[in-house]
């Protein structure tokens, strides 16, 4: 993609993010949620827990259990739970994490003990959570999670954005800009499931253009420590042109990449994420920006979703163990 067609690509971003809260206003089917395609069909709302349990009855307790509230995707999610949970008459309690997997799991179970019917988590590790999850549920609690990336065992459902297409949307965007051929190098946070899955994608797609050479940057989820990364890259190879891409695996981390290629004078890398974070906004439509795309997706009707699955199974309604939104 030449820098012409990258600035028309911004210009359809605008566009789309505009339309985002439309659709979210009007609820739109353009931007519905999707059920798990490999699924037999809508199975029977807690079926992955002990069936003899049933849920609990009562006034509407939730519980939001957040690994962590940074960006907007984190906000978004809880924002769009906690107006659909209230508007059904609940109280509602959220809980932030701080991006610390055991707090993660302390503040479930003191959301649960302190007598939540409704427990929504919003990311962490399948692994982890399953335990905690378990125990909740055989306390008749119903369970839903956003953006873990796959159905926890005792948990109604997943909700989320389709990962394999926002990383294929992102990686081709990436790809294009850099002509197919080049040195490209992706920041990911190792262990990360939602991350993982977006890099598995970018593999298979590099897999089928030998004129790419891919280097992975593990990294972590500080924007500090990416930026320092991407500098010591730059310094390993001062000549333009010695780098094509940079492949980051969500907005937030990927800024750091960004502000360290724009401090090096090296804008003919091209950069490309996903979330559609707004506080990176300004560096997507900056001129001359290597940040040349993110995927947007539409972090609020992840939480609505997740918060309507939990009522419907309360009532009894089917809910499909996995549910995702489009980009």
């Amino acid at each position: 993609m030449n820098r012409l067609a990258t600035s028309g690509a911004r210009r359809i971003a605008v566009l789309a993010t505009a339309l985002g809260g439309l659709l979210l206003a009007s609820s739109c089917s353009l931007n519905g949620p999707v059920t798990d395609a490999s699924a037999a069909g809508p199975r029977a709302a807690g079926s992955a827990a002990p069936a003899a349990v049933p849920f609990q009855r009562g006034p509407l307790k939730v519980g939001i259990a957040a690994r962590e509230i940074v960006n907007d995707y984190n906000r978004d999610i809880i924002a769009g739970a906690d107006t659909s949970f209230r508007a059904a008459g609940a109280t509602v309690t959220t809980t932030n994490a701080g991006g610390d997997a055991t707090k993660q799991i302390n503040n479930i179970q003191t959301l649960v003990n302190s007598g939540v019917n409704v427990l929504l988590i919003e990311l962490g590790d399948p692994a982890q959570l399953s335990p905690v999850v378990t125990q909740a549920r055989a306390k008749g609690v119903v369970v839903v999670t956003a953006g873990v990336g796959s159905t926890v065992p005792g948990a109604v459902t997943d909700v989320g954005g389709d990962e394999d297409l926002m990383a294929e949307m992102m990686s081709r965007s990436l790809l294009d800009a850099m002509g197919y051929r080049g040195d490209l190098y992706a920041f990911w946070v190792p262990g990360a499931p939602l991350l993982e899955t977006r890099l598995r994608i970018l593999k298979a797609m590099v897999a089928d253009y030998p004129q790419v050479r891919l280097h992975l940057q593990p990294s972590d989820f500080s924007p500090a420590r990416v930026q320092s990364q991407m500098q010591a890259v730059l310094t390993a190879n001062p000549d333009k042109g010695s780098i094509a891409g940079v492949w980051g695996a969500y907005d937030q981390m990927t800024s750091g990449a960004v502000q360290a290629i724009q401090q090096a004078d090296r804008s003919e890398i091209a950069v490309a994420s996903i979330d559609g974070d707004r506080a990176t906004f300004p560096m997507l439509y900056a001129p001359n920006s290597p940040f040349v795309a993110t995927v947007v997706q539409n972090a609020q009707l992840i939480g609505t979703l997740a918060a309507q699955a939990a009522l419907d199974a309360r009532d009894g309604k089917p809910v499909a163990p996995n549910i995702f939104t489009t980009a």
